[in-house]
C-alpha cells in the first residue's frame, strides 16, 4: 500500500513540474516589455536613449536570447528524459525523482537568465528610466489584457 501512495505521489509531483517546465518559453518575462521595445520610437523618445544604448541593448538582447534558446532546449531534453523514465515499464521512482530535480534545476536556470536580463537593462537605465519603462510595461499589458488598443495607437513592440 505504501508503494502504491508514494508511487501516486511521485506522479503527480512530476506532472506538476512537467506541467511548470512547459511554461517559460510562452510567458512574458516579468517586468519587461516583449521583443525589441527600445526600436519602438515612443518608447526609445520617452526613455531618452541614445544610439549608444540602443546597440548596447541590441547586444544584451542578442547574447540573452541565444541562452535562453539554449536553456529551452535543456528544459525540453530533461521534460522529454523524465517522461521517458515515467512511460517506461522498469519504472524507478528514486531515479524519476532525480530527473525531476534536474528538470527544476534547469527551469531555475531559465527564470534566472531572465532576472539576469532585467538586471541589466535596470543598471543600463538608472531607477527613474526604468520606473518609467514599469510603467510603459504596466500600461501595455493592461491594454492586451483589456483589449484596449485603438487603431494607430503605439504598442511596445517594435516592427
Amino acid at each position: 500500500m505504501k508503494k502504491v501512495v508514494l508511487l501516486a505521489l511521485v506522479f503527480v509531483f512530476a506532472l506538476s513540474g512537467i506541467s511548470m517546465a512547459r511554461g517559460p518559453g510562452s510567458r512574458k518575462e516579468e517586468g519587461m516589455p516583449p521583443g525589441k521595445w527600445w526600436k519602438a520610437p515612443q518608447v526609445a523618445e520617452r526613455l531618452s536613449l541614445t544610439e549608444e544604448e540602443r546597440q548596447k541593448l541590441d547586444t544584451m538582447y542578442l547574447e540573452h536570447r541565444h541562452r535562453m534558446i539554449d536553456l529551452r532546449s535543456q528544459v525540453d531534453r530533461e521534460r522529454l528524459e523524465l517522461e521517458q523514465l515515467l512511460d517506461s515499464t522498469a519504472f524507478d521512482p528514486a531515479t524519476s525523482m532525480e530527473r525531476f530535480k534536474k528538470l527544476q534545476e534547469t527551469h531555475k536556470a531559465l527564470a534566472t537568465e531572465r532576472f539576469q536580463f532585467l538586471l541589466q537593462v535596470r543598471s543600463m537605465l538608472g531607477l527613474d528610466r526604468f520606473q518609467l519603462l514599469k510603467a510603459q510595461v504596466w500600461k501595455y499589458r493592461m491594454k492586451e489584457r483589456h483589449g484596449r488598443r485603438h487603431p494607430g495607437e503605439a504598442t511596445m513592440r517594435a516592427k
